[in-house]
């Protein structure tokens, strides 16, 4: 989810146009003779309703966590909005839509939520990540044997049936959905991961809490069963669109070296072979506060959340900052016909050499219409008179 201002109405003719009838109506109001000069009008609640001078107050923690707080009269709701600058330009080749992955699994609870016996569970995570090691060695393996593979897999299904005999399904759900909670949701994009909710104003303590728990203590239990719903997503969104398809060729071929040319679900082949350790590593690595952004909008209380911002996510390790993606793209030698790149116009008078994306804004310059023999017509025509219509 992308937090979402309005534009600079100076730059947006409508809303240029819908100042200055303001501005006119107010002047007409003042009597003639009363004042020659100009009356103050105060447009302060004009720059708010825009997205501008907003009220917002930011607090940093100690650790680096970022927290932006919007007091908003109205309904008695507050929404969060948690932003990770992690997403899927991080990930190196070979482990591709990871960042997505964790999405789905920090959903799945903690040690103290989604749980009825930890200890069991762990136990049972130990065994089928070696059931799974050893079906990448045999699937690895110069000529793979199906009827071992298919045992192997059987055998890890088995041990994940066994471990959901302790595990309670969508806890961490149910407990938003009995506090009044609305859209629990995330998004996954190349730079970023979003986690939003909203609540009722009296039950805003209840996500520093339970936030601050899935921050320290995840557990990524129904690894496996998640990742044939990732596989699944995949196979609806990509593998079996036409559209999809032909998105994801287009940026293999656009963006041969930068992690662009990868959908952020990741590649079939490392959906398949990512290991829960990996994926551990990866949250260890990326998903602490020090690179984590709060945005808490609503009718609460900034001095209380502050409070307890400090007392829940506070303890917390800062973890690493995100490093930025080191691969950078070639400059393409032009299209496949050899005539150079093709080059865009961004305005009136000026043309820009694009490579790659073909963005032109306004005629191209093969277009009939802008050869120099149709400009001098133009500027040459007569200007057409008045139109006469029948009486």
């Amino acid at each position: 989810m992308t937090l979402w201002l309005p534009a600079d109405p100076s730059r947006n003719p409508c809303r240029t146009w819908a100042s200055s009838v303001l501005s006119v109506s107010l002047a007409l109001t003042i009597p003639v003779g009363a004042s020659a000069q100009d009356p103050v009008i105060d447009d302060a609640p004009l720059r708010i309703a825009a997205g501008r001078d907003l009220p917002v107050r930011e607090h940093v923690l100690e650790n680096g966590m970022r927290f932006l707080l919007l007091e908003r009269a109205g309904a008695p709701i507050v929404s969060f909005v948690v932003h990770v600058p992690v997403g899927s330009v991080n990930e190196s080749p070979g482990s591709t839509g990871t960042s997505h992955f964790l999405e789905h699994l920090l959903f799945k609870g903690t040690t103290s939520i989604g749980t009825g016996d930890l200890q069991a569970e762990r136990a049972l995570f130990d065994k089928m990540d070696a059931t799974h090691d050893s079906l990448l060695q045999v699937r690895g393996a110069g000529t793979p044997d199906r009827a071992e593979i298919e045992r192997i897999e059987a055998r890890l299904r088995m041990l994940e049936d066994s471990a959901r005999a302790h595990v309670v399904p969508n806890e961490y759900d149910q407990i938003l959905a009995r506090n009044g909670a609305r859209g629990p949701n995330a998004t996954t994009g190349y730079e970023a991961t979003q986690y939003f909710v909203s609540l009722p104003a009296n039950r805003a303590k209840l996500w520093f809490v339970m936030e601050a728990d899935r921050m320290r203590n995840p557990v990524f239990r129904e690894f496996f069963t998640e990742r044939n719903v990732i596989v699944e997503e995949r196979r609806m969104r990509t593998d079996t669109s036409p559209a999809g398809l032909l998105y994801a060729a287009h940026l293999a071929t656009a963006f041969q070296v930068h992690p662009y040319g990868v959908p952020p679900i990741g590649h079939m082949e490392d959906i398949l072979s990512v290991s829960r350790r990996e994926v551990e590593a990866y949250y260890d690595r990326y998903y602490g506060p020090e690179s984590t952004t709060v945005a808490i909008v609503g009718q609460f209380d900034p001095d209380s959340a502050i409070v307890w911002a400090e007392q829940y996510f506070g303890p917390l390790e800062p973890g690493e900052p995100v490093p930025p993606p080191l691969a950078r793209e070639p400059p393409s030698a032009g299209r496949a016909t050899g005539r150079g790149p093709i080059r865009c116009r961004t305005s009136d008078s000026d043309w820009v050499e694009d490579s790659f994306l073909h963005r032109t804004r306004g005629p191209h310059p093969r277009d009939p219409r802008e050869h120099p023999r149709w400009r001098e017509r133009r500027q040459t025509a007569p200007t057409p008179g008045p139109r006469r219509t029948p009486r």
